[in-house]
């Protein structure tokens, strides 16, 4: 666009403040949240923000050169319009690992974007817009290279994208050397507070919000990386038929960036920003595994089901622990020691000896195998024995036994009870509670009361 040569003669624009050459870079905050490109930006934190806006003054060109010198002779610059309101900016800037965000909110009482652009001619800059320029180096002196790029967003959503073309920077004749078509994705969302194309009707604003990808710019994020931005704003106040077209200028446009000019392309005058903050400890964790997210889903769902069988299973076994009314507590633990050896039946000589070796390994946690090899009969016979004497499994006469040893601890103010629990190879005091509760009916606590 030969550095957006804009007709700026009539109301001519400055913000209020200029450029300090050797200014400190302006900080850009790395963000976590999630950022919903939508042109809502009520999903937009304490990030970076930045106000300007246009002045009636002069007219304020960068670089050495004559804006006339490049119209015809015999151009009329009486013919450009004034523009009709002053615009103002609010305007939004943070990163994450993928993306840089802009946001923009324009107020604007006049609102138009009628021209189109063709194949070979973008006009995109010719409608109320945006622009963002960006050297993703911070290296770029007097003009575009290779490592700068130029965004445009019309309130249409048009866009177009340039980047500085290296070869055409060392011809003097060029003030802005930039390749358009450049096949570069990003998004933008626009939100229109007005009628546009209607010159009847006061508007009043617009917002546009754009997330470029680092990758689209030949960039991996990081805190500390520095470029240079140059953030620019398009005003259009009367309808296309008032305009006279020149090349890529109107006599209907204004143009003015946040560095106080009216004509962009030019790095040596763009603004250094430096990206601060860092992800979280949960983001940088997110974006090592983002390509196995699913299997450790899928392995957090698995464990976590797992989890709730476990304790579903834990309290059906509670629930089916017979209590201690239901069994004989000679047949457990406490067999009636008046009776001599040889008194005992085939079945109880089986009991006593399994009750023997479950208080010899009280602490540890029994398995109905382990009990049976150690007394030297099978699975199935232990069994069949608890079964016809007791009417229980193995796995309940090993928990009785043990409710009852506990029972005796806690009476003998042996130890409190987790103590206990831990006594007498329960694992979890809570699970031990519980399964105390349903034998004897009343809790650990409310026994020791009694």
């Amino acid at each position: 666009m030969k550095g957006h040569l804009y007709l700026l003669f009539s109301l001519l624009i400055i913000p209020s403040f200029t450029l300090a050459q050797d200014e400190a870079a302006l900080l850009i905050p790395y963000t976590d949240k999630e950022i919903t490109i939508n042109a809502d930006l009520s999903d937009w934190g304490n990030y970076f923000s930045y106000s300007f806006q246009d002045t009636t003054t002069i007219i304020k060109v960068p670089g050495d050169y004559d804006m006339k010198t490049l119209y015809p002779e015999d151009f009329n610059f009486s013919e450009v319009k004034g523009a009709k309101s002053k615009n103002k900016v609010l305007f939004y800037s943070c990163w994450n690992t993928e993306n840089l965000y802009f946001a923009f909110t324009v107020w604007d009482k006049h609102l138009f974007a009628e021209i189109l652009s063709t194949k070979f001619k973008p006009r995109v800059h010719l409608n109320d817009g945006i622009e963002i320029y960006i050297d993703t180096k911070d290296d770029s002196k007097e003009k575009m290279d290779i490592n700068d790029y130029q965004f445009l967003i019309d309130i249409k959503n048009n866009s177009e994208v340039f980047r500085g073309n290296l070869k055409e920077s060392l011809i003097d004749t060029i003030a802005v050397p930039k390749e358009y078509a450049q096949n570069i994705l990003f998004q933008s969302a626009i939100k229109v507070f007005g009628d546009i194309n209607n010159q009847k009707e006061i508007d009043s604003l617009f917002i546009i919000e754009v997330a470029i990808p680092f990758a689209a710019i030949g960039l991996r994020s990081h805190t500390g990386m520095k470029m240079k931005f140059d953030i620019c704003v398009n005003d259009i106040d009367y309808p296309a038929d008032s305009a006279i077209q020149i090349e890529e200028a109107s006599t209907i446009m204004w143009a003015f960036n946040w560095s106080g000019y009216n004509d962009f392309g030019f790095p040596k005058y763009w603004k250094h920003v430096r990206l601060v903050g860092a992800p979280s400890w949960y983001a940088n964790i997110s974006e090592k595994y983002k390509d196995s997210w699913f299997w450790i889903y899928f392995l957090s769902v698995s464990i976590s089901l797992l989890i709730i069988i476990f304790l579903i299973y834990r309290n059906y076994k509670i629930k089916r622990l017979p209590t201690s009314e239901q069994i004989s507590k000679e047949k457990i633990i406490f067999i009636d020691r008046r009776k001599q050896k040889n008194e005992l039946s085939r079945n109880e000589k089986v009991l006593k000896k399994a009750s023997e070796y479950i208080i010899q390994n009280k602490s540890e946690e029994l398995h109905s195998e382990t009990v049976a090899k150690n007394i030297g009969v099978s699975l199935r016979n232990f069994q069949r024995i608890t079964k016809e004497e007791l009417k229980i499994t193995p796995t309940h006469f090993i928990c009785v036994v043990k409710l009852n040893l506990s029972a005796e601890y806690l009476k003998n103010n042996k130890g409190n009870i987790t103590e206990a629990a831990y006594e007498f190879g329960f694992s979890d005091p809570s699970y031990f509670s519980k399964s105390f509760k349903n034998h004897f009916g009343i809790s650990p606590s409310e026994y020791i009361k009694q």
